[in-house]
């Protein structure tokens, strides 16, 4: 399996990130378009995360911008998806009490921000043998144990965002 994102000059384009015309609450929110190909036989869902582990240094943990589970099986993820059919999101790291973020941002894309220097974040798409059926509000470890033993196959990719 494996998953194709198109770049811009090597980073994620801005339409998608820091430099994104769409905002709300100060973050992008429309998510970028992707394809997934060779999924293995008995695919019947997709399911991603989208984590960003250069967060570390600058917060003290990875900050999660895009939670998706049951997306039946398809091979092109559209621009926008997470506003126009966003599948089962999870939250976001918006969610944190320690922030003081709006609810309107926590589930769904969430775009790359990053403060101090250039980020990558990796997406991680699965190919799921069923759905995961998590509770309408989940977390990413929820999300974790949810794919033990669905998961098929799983293709990752680094998308570098530039500051």
């Amino acid at each position: 399996m494996q998953v194709h994102v198109e770049l811009e000059n090597g980073y994620l384009p801005d339409a998608y990130a820091k430099y994104a015309e769409v905002k709300e609450a100060g973050n992008p929110v429309v998510s970028f378009p992707f394809t997934v190909e060779d999924l293995p036989e008995g695919t019947k869902y997709l399911a991603w995360s989208l984590v960003d582990y250069d967060s570390i240094p600058v917060c003290g943990f990875a900050w999660i911008h895009w939670l998706v589970s049951d997306v039946p099986a398809v091979s092109e993820i559209p621009e926008d998806f997470s506003r126009k059919d966003g599948g089962k999101s999870g939250f976001n790291s918006t969610v944190s009490r320690f922030l003081n973020e709006p609810a309107s941002v926590h589930k769904g894309y969430i775009g790359p921000t990053p403060p101090d220097k250039d980020h990558d974040y990796t997406l991680r798409v699965y190919a799921l043998s069923e759905a995961l059926d998590l509770p309408e509000d989940y977390y990413y470890n929820d999300f974790l144990r949810a794919l033990k033993g669905k998961a098929l196959a799983e293709a990752r990719v680094d998308l570098p965002s530039r500051a």
